[in-house]
């Protein structure tokens, strides 16, 4: 197998394969992603069979920066792995990711992010769950929420501009941690795909002011919520009164939530609660980077760690060494002392993006302690975060 960049030579070989995989030809999407971005916007990796030329399997890497740890981190977005279907069985996709892994590295980016059809395809590889969801199904009218007040009502957007939805999105991400930042061009890509889907959206008003947003689609007698953002809880109500107002259009309701939803605490049948649902991975490519640019806690004591990282994929994340916080300042030197903490490459991302404390980690035995009284150090280097993202492409 040759494994390469993609060109525009090879493009209709990708597209033959997106076709089996994932969207079909002549679908809203598929037109715009191969004749907009595809290419364009991103990079394609895939493995060429040495004598025909044929793909056997390929990747994308889209570009997004995700705001996380108080800063704005380049993070490509591995969408679209693929393996033709005369290919599979042939344990094709390790090489693929390992030039993957070769290509960021080399461009100096510390993550990478993966939403998985199937998590265990990727454990192996120690990409791990970073974000989750609090899935919602059930009837329209189990949905029980109490009334908004008198001052907030709902209209529906009839163009979808980002200026309705920005200022919101801006604000919930200021009160959670690893969402993407959606600047004009990835506003423009969201709200053009939603057109070419048929998504509507809904507004809420707290008075005058802008306080929060829907997508949704009516498909199948169900009432799908594609994203619900807003700035208060009054908002909520009124966007999910707003949802149940089409009884005589759909039977059900679909949502995944934020993962710190408290809506379900209203319903009166336990069965429609809901559950926490896995929804993104991520994995560190480098790890080196991300240490040398981790933003210190305020009012982070003085300490040290002993910490060993093991990488079963790139050899460069594999070292012993000891961090030090003196003033408020991160130092990391190479050691040859006994480790305090042992973790691989998924347990220090999901650590990392504050999806879980290191406490938490070695309980669940996912990482390895000698010394227990360090946990705590690290439990206040990498506080746990409320993570969210939304983002399918």
């Amino acid at each position: 197998m040759e494994y390469k960049m993609v060109t525009p030579a090879n493009l209709p070989q990708v597209m033959a394969l997106w076709d089996y995989c994932f969207e079909k030809a002549g679908t809203p999407f598929f037109e715009w992603y191969f004749r907009e971005y595809c290419l364009k916007n991103n990079l394609v990796l895939g493995g060429f069979a040495e004598k025909t030329g044929q793909l056997a399997n390929m990747l994308h890497l889209n570009p997004y920066n995700v705001l996380l740890r108080g800063r704005k981190e380049a993070m490509p977005y591995i969408v679209g792995v693929a393996t033709a279907p005369g290919a599979r069985g042939r344990h094709l996709t390790l090489p693929l990711l390992e030039m993957a892994f070769k290509v960021l590295r080399g461009e100096r980016f510390a993550f990478a992010l993966l939403m998985p059809i199937n998590a265990g395809i990727y454990l192996p590889y120690d990409f791990a769950y970073c974000y989750y969801k609090h899935e919602y199904r059930l009837p329209l009218t189990a949905l029980e929420v109490p009334p908004p007040l008198e001052d907030t009502r709902v209209e529906l957007v009839p163009d979808l501009d980002a200026g309705y939805f920005a200022p919101v999105y801006a604000a919930f991400a200021a009160r959670h941690h690893g969402m993407v930042v959606r600047n004009e061009f990835q506003w423009h890509k969201l709200l053009t795909v939603h057109k070419l889907e048929k998504v509507q959206a809904a507004v809420a008003f707290t008075g005058d002011q802008l306080t929060g947003y829907m997508f949704y689609t009516i498909e199948d007698k169900t009432f799908k919520i594609q994203e619900l953002l807003t700035v208060n809880l009054d908002a909520k109500r009124a966007l999910l009164w707003y949802a149940k107002g089409h009884l005589s259009q759909a039977e059900n309701l679909e949502w995944g939530a934020p993962v710190d939803d408290l809506t379900y605490l209203d319903f009166k049948q336990q069965d429609y609660t809901g559950a926490l649902a896995p929804f993104m991975m991520a994995r560190c490519i480098d790890a080196t980077t991300a240490l040398q640019a981790l933003t210190v806690p305020e009012q982070m004591p003085d300490g040290e760690v002993t910490l060993l990282l093991s990488d079963k994929l790139i050899a460069l994340n594999n070292y012993l060494l000891k961090l030090t916080i003196s003033g408020g300042q991160l130092t990391m030197a190479l050691t040859d002392a006994a480790e305090d903490v042992t973790m691989g490459m998924g347990a220090f991302t999901q650590l990392y993006f504050g999806a879980f404390s290191a406490t938490e980690l070695a309980a669940a035995g996912r990482i390895k302690v000698a010394a227990p009284e360090k946990l705590a150090f690290l439990d206040a280097l990498f506080p746990k975060q409320r993570n969210y993202i939304n983002e399918y492409y």
